[in-house]
């Protein structure tokens, strides 16, 4: 098993600068046969993508990170696995934050501030991809989590959790409790 890293992901761990994708890059990884549970963390994303190939805006203050598991499930599966790795970002980003979160299906991250009537706001993004017939090959994890960055205004349905908040987080802290909570419920995924 490999040793875990300073995040305690025991995985390898790849931290960019910038990139064009974190999912790209795990993926080309995937299919020239990278480790399972390589984790990348890149500060900015000059491509950053979604769902629907839609652009994540991706400038430094946010997590944009991108993870290769080899789970060898059936890919019936992958949905409930999306639909867990959003709950734990939640669950982090609410520890990060204090704010409340919630769950869009498929794979959105909501927050709002706890006090007040404020409207719930996009701070995460999910995006799953994998290969595989019978058994997935692989599966590549992409979430964009909005912490400290600035969200265009044109983009109304989406904040960060800095904006909600009103206060500045602590990035590497925030990483920590994202990698924990998603190793959490992948190991906890694997074991059902």
């Amino acid at each position: 098993m490999p040793k875990p890293t300073g995040l305690g992901w025991p995985g390898p761990l790849l931290r960019l600068q910038t990139i064009d994708s974190t999912q790209d890059l795990a993926k080309r990884l995937a299919e020239s046969g990278g480790a399972d549970r390589t984790l990348i963390i890149a500060e900015r994303q000059t491509k950053g993508r979604g769902r629907l190939s839609r652009r994540w805006t991706s400038e430094p203050g946010g997590l944009y990170v991108s993870i290769l598991f080899r789970p060898h499930i059936s890919p019936r599966r992958l949905a409930e696995l999306s639909h867990v790795l959003a709950g734990a970002a939640a669950k982090a980003a609410a520890r990060i934050s204090g704010l409340a979160t919630a769950v869009k299906p498929p794979n959105d991250v909501l927050a709002r501030p706890r006090s007040g009537d404020s409207p719930w706001k996009k701070v995460c993004g999910i995006l799953i991809e994998a290969s595989g017939n019978e058994k997935t090959e692989w599966v590549v994890v992409g979430l964009g989590l909005n912490v400290n960055n600035r969200v265009p205004p044109r983009l109304n349905h989406a904040s960060s959790l800095r904006q909600l908040a009103d206060k500045t987080f602590d990035l590497g802290e925030a990483e920590r409790s994202l990698a924990a909570a998603l190793g959490s419920a992948y190991d906890s995924f694997l074991r059902r």
